[in-house]
């Protein structure tokens, strides 16, 4: 189903630099090895082929001292083993030595991955400089859904930026101008059919902040640049992917078997049934859930937004690292509440779920969004304990 969407940006990562390369190509076959082995809990078996992974190419480095490429792929066989601590260091290392003269390219691309790394660090790992957020969202000038980048049309209504007002005021309405919480409330503002200029009366600052100053003007039109040049390849729309096969209505729960309209079965694979519950997380967080204002919900909702921008563009499944920080994210916030708290979910003990309807607080609705929302954090808990296979 994702080849509907055409093929992937190119050279966004580190993986994309050295993909033409025999180790690069031996070090990805180890790597992927190993994780089908974890799948079946072969787990010895697994680590043996990632020492032996790991020892291939520090023999490769110790080889070639002065080669970029083969401490390139150290770097990557540390991001893609969760040891992102190693990851920077190794990068920083890269950015640093006069000996290794790298691209303008593979520069920027090392630098995003350095900041990558240092950005998604959880919450109790963060120092006082570092990002506040686990990454940078924003809020859709057209439909007000949250997703991770403006240099790309929104993956929930297709817009994009096609002026250079437009590209100011798109990136003006993110993290960190405003509050994760504060984002929401605009999405949930503009569901109603409330206008931008209603809803922040200092609206035309946030634009002039970003034109009226050179530095960030240039920022505004590289941005808009790079989204023209490759907005032919980066449409993805999530509701393409929800449509029945046999008569193109919207399958809502996650877990359906059916469609409700015609009765096809709903044969999707898990991938797509994790990219449905994340989406129907986020549009519950932007217009059901209680905002909170504690630092572990604000993470939540970015670490579902990064997630679902990972799965829908890059076909990259939800790494354990990320799975693991979701799951104790949910169990801080002990708790995520509908509308008016009419009905709450405990998420403190997360293999025993609990929804409790509070009638006095209960709207019409509460009982119906009440158990949407638990059937979809059931459904996510579930498969980031376990994982899911391709």
């Amino acid at each position: 189903m994702f080849k509907l969407f055409g093929s992937k940006k190119k050279k966004e990562n580190i993986a994309d630099l050295l993909e033409k390369f025999a180790t690069y190509q031996k070090l990805i076959d180890q790597i992927s090895k190993a994780q089908s082995l974890e799948k079946l809990n072969r787990i010895d078996e697994a680590q043996q082929l990632l020492r032996d992974a790991e020892r291939m190419v520090i023999k490769h480095i110790n080889q070639n001292p002065r080669e970029k490429n083969a401490h390139m792929m150290l770097a990557l066989f540390y991001i893609e083993t969760d040891d992102q601590d190693q990851a920077e260091s190794i990068i920083e290392r890269l950015l640093t030595l006069d000996k290794i003269q790298l691209s303008n390219e593979e520069r920027t691309i090392l630098s995003s991955n350095l900041q990558k790394i240092q950005r998604q660090r959880p919450l109790d790992q963060r120092t006082i400089d570092s990002p506040k957020n686990f990454t940078q969202i924003y809020c859709c000038a057209s439909c007000g859904r949250l997703h991770n980048f403006v240099s790309m049309p929104c993956p929930h209504c297709d817009w994009s930026p096609q002026t250079i007002e437009e590209m100011a005021l798109s990136m003006g309405l993110a993290s960190p101008g405003f509050k994760v919480p504060e984002l929401l409330i605009l999405a949930r503002e503009m569901d109603k059919g409330r206008s931008l200029k209603d809803i922040i009366p200092n609206l035309q600052n946030i634009e002039d902040d970003l034109l009226l100053d050179p530095v960030n003007k240039q920022c505004v039109d590289k941005t808009l640049s790079l989204l023209r040049q490759n907005e032919h390849k980066n449409h993805r729309n999530i509701s393409m992917i929800r449509e029945c096969t046999h008569c193109g209505n919207r399958i809502l729960l996650s877990d359906a078997e059916e469609c409700t309209k015609c009765g096809a079965l709903v044969n999707w694979p898990e991938t797509i049934r994790l990219l449905a519950c994340m989406d129907n997380l986020l549009w519950l967080l932007e217009q059901r859930v209680e905002v909170a204002s504690s630092d572990a919900f604000a993470d939540f909702v970015c670490v579902l937004v990064a997630m679902t921008n990972n799965l829908l563009r890059k076909q990259e499944i939800p790494s354990l690292r990320d799975r693991q920080y979701s799951l104790k994210l949910l169990t801080d916030m002990s708790s995520v509440c509908d509308l008016n708290n009419g009905a709450v979910i405990d998420t403190k003990n997360l293999k025993d779920l609990k929804i409790y309807l509070i009638k006095e607080n209960m709207l019409e609705d509460s009982q119906d969004f009440g158990i949407f929302l638990f059937q979809e954090l059931t459904f996510f808990v579930a498969k980031m304990a376990d994982g899911i296979r391709h």
